[in-house]
């Protein structure tokens, strides 16, 4: 059994959903298909489910890959932008220090929104429809699916997500259709999750949650600075902070270079202020200071000393020899090398007709909404694209 449609969008996450949805108010024969029993699982997972879905603060910057991309893709859809797409489709939002969730906070009303705009534009679903192989022939794609049933288009987005999460759909399989596709993809790492940590406190330490500064040395080099609230669990750090520098730390690792993490209990303090605090009021009131359960180990290593304690307090090291690893991980680093997109319509430099979005490509960003804002980002700019591929070829027929 074959299926036609003007175009196939291969994912039913974020940047799929959206993409879904501008192709259908353009007025594109349009069906989503995923593997999923239903659209936007990853989704309802994003920011502990309250979904923050962009941010105030918006710039390249908050990025990882190629910058010139990335300012391309955020000059054609910025934070206002983006919450007023969400406004048009019925949802009001509220901030919290430039994080934008949606009023409810829900972020199944993200889903819920997206997949009725969706649907009122016409667009259609397959569900439980797993894309096998896609082959490129004379100018239309054909697209082999675990249902047996075989679809054909003339354009086709591709927002099949990362490999994080596998336990939510992140299984790489888009990566497989793109190199399949001739496309580079670059290595993948976890992006987005906590660091795990040498040494045997971290079960005593577990549960945890202390604020502070924490700086990632590759090579006893340093690379980058945290701060904010750092949490601590039976196999080593994690917390907003560390997950900022995770994917510095996993290539770091990834070439086998000597990564470690140190943390400064105190960056408000130098360590001779710190060690005057502790002289004046003495080691056993280091309760005082730091949670009950860093005494014992504080004390242990620093052999109960001030000058010691100070300096501990002032710089724990901690050896990192993985990641918690792609199952754990918010986001994928790296993938389709954006180097073979064109930033403004989002279709391959390969494949005339093909269109990549979202999470798939290598770009990844910070914690704060960035990934989503670059899912929404890409998918606008693709049917933006798609149709103003339509308008040129209906101007140089003419």
């Amino acid at each position: 059994m074959d299926e036609f449609h003007e175009v196939i969008v291969v994912g039913a996450g974020a940047s799929g959903l959206m993409c879904g949805y501008f192709l259908g108010k353009k007025g594109w024969d349009a069906v989503i298909l995923d593997k999923n029993a239903a659209a936007g699982k990853k989704l309802l997972a994003t920011g502990n489910g309250r979904c923050n879905f962009t941010n105030r603060r918006m710039g390249a910057e908050c990025y990882f890959g190629e910058a010139g991309f990335v300012e391309a893709v955020l000059s054609r859809v910025d934070d206002c932008k983006a919450v007023r797409i969400f406004e048009e489709i019925g949802m009001l939002h509220r901030e919290r220090d430039g994080y934008c969730y949606p009023y409810s906070g829900q972020a199944s009303t993200v889903v819920q929104l997206l997949t009725d705009a969706c649907k009122e534009q016409g667009v259609g679903f397959r569900f439980e429809t797993k894309v096998t192989k896609v082959v490129h022939n004379d100018g239309e794609y054909v697209i082999f699916c675990s249902d047996k049933v075989k679809y054909r288009c003339k354009n086709l987005v591709l927002a099949t997500g990362g490999k994080a999460y596998e336990s939510l759909g992140g299984d790489g399989s888009g990566y497989q259709l793109c190199r399949r596709l001739s496309h580079q993809v670059t290595p993948l790492y976890p992006g987005l999750t906590g660091l795990r940590a040498e040494g045997k406190e971290w079960k005593a330490l577990a549960g945890v949650r202390m604020q502070g500064e924490i700086s990632l040395y590759i090579e006893g080099g340093l690379v980058k600075k945290e701060s904010g609230e750092i949490q601590l669990v039976k196999d080593g750090i994690s917390g907003i902070p560390v997950f900022q520098l995770c994917r510095l730390a996993a290539m770091g690792l990834a070439e086998q270079k000597k990564v470690t993490a140190v943390l400064d209990f105190f960056p408000s303090m130098d360590r001779e202020q710190l060690e005057q605090w502790l002289s004046l009021h003495g080691i056993d009131k280091l309760a005082g200071l730091v949670h009950t359960k860093w005494c014992d180990v504080v004390r242990k290593r620093a052999g109960g000393l001030v000058r010691e304690t100070a300096c501990l307090l002032k710089r724990y090291e901690i050896p990192i020899f993985d990641t918690f690893g792609l199952g754990r991980a918010q986001v994928t680093a790296g993938g389709v090398s954006t180097g073979e997109v064109c930033s403004d319509t989002m279709q391959s430099k390969l494949h005339k007709g093909l269109y990549l979005i979202g999470e798939l490509l290598d770009v990844d960003g910070i914690c704060g909404g960035y990934n989503l804002h670059f899912a929404w980002s890409t998918a606008y700019i693709c049917a933006e694209g798609i149709e103003r591929m339509k308008r040129d070829a209906t101007v140089s027929s003419v």
